[in-house]
């Protein structure tokens, strides 16, 4: 039999057909759409108020169809939360770095803030004003306080009892200037130079950690941390 008289070989049953021609649909890429609606709502609720926008005007900024936001959020309230953990889950990445330099990683988040200013300027600003029923001050104060107490905080050996306790309150005491100085910087309103507000920043974090481990009787420890521009510890 010759190649024209042979018939096709059938496929298997069940098999999938790729969709092509006309009648096929572009594939939708989920990650990315998700991340525009999330900064499509973050710039309406710093608009118009968590309180006051709603899922329709979330669609209409993002000029989608509302039905396809409630495809990736089941609420307002859940795309609320996703907003939250991502600005969270930014503080986690920026403070995991390993340098040890005073007012590093509170420049690093706000170089990093500004790429995509919206998300972290709503959570911060509600979690700053600690606006009822959303939950956000709690939990960004406690992201922020772990790494205070793990890396300023830690007792020593010498340490009068209760030291512990002493040292997670020591650990939130600047929590909320910490906020309100990343939204001036973020806004730029401060009226100063990167640069020279990281050395700002760097001094008021370094006698904030050196006389809070002396008021609260810390007990000593070796620290690793410097200001910018000196030389590493030995």
């Amino acid at each position: 039999m010759n190649a024209e008289n042979q018939l096709p070989t059938p496929t298997a049953a069940g098999a999938a057909r790729p969709k092509t021609g006309r009648g096929s649909k572009p594939r939708v890429n989920v990650p990315e759409r998700r991340e525009a609606f999330l900064l499509a709502a973050s710039r309406v609720f710093l608009e118009r108020g968590v309180g006051t926008a709603t899922m329709q005007d979330v669609a209409d900024a993002a000029g989608v169809p509302k039905i396809l936001i409630y495809r990736i959020f089941r609420s307002k309230e859940e795309l609320l939360d996703a907003i939250r953990d991502k600005v969270i889950a930014k503080i986690h990445e920026v403070w995991g770095e390993p340098a040890r330099i005073y007012g590093g990683r509170l420049r690093g988040l706000v170089m990093a803030a500004r790429e995509q200013p919206d998300p972290f300027l709503l959570v911060l600003r509600y979690s700053h004003a600690g606006v009822e029923g959303l939950g956000w001050r709690q939990k960004v104060e406690d992201a922020i306080a772990a790494y205070t107490l793990d890396r300023w905080f830690q007792t020593g050996p010498d340490a009068p009892p209760g030291a512990a306790a002493r040292a997670r309150y020591a650990s939130r005491l600047n929590v909320g200037q910490f906020i309100e100085l990343t939204i001036r910087w973020i806004e730029g309103e401060t009226g100063l130079d990167d640069e020279t507000l990281f050395r700002y920043v760097a001094r008021i974090q370094r006698e904030f950690h050196l006389a809070s481990r002396e008021a609260f009787q810390l007990g000593t420890m070796e620290s690793d941390y410097r200001l910018p521009g000196e030389e590493p510890h030995p």
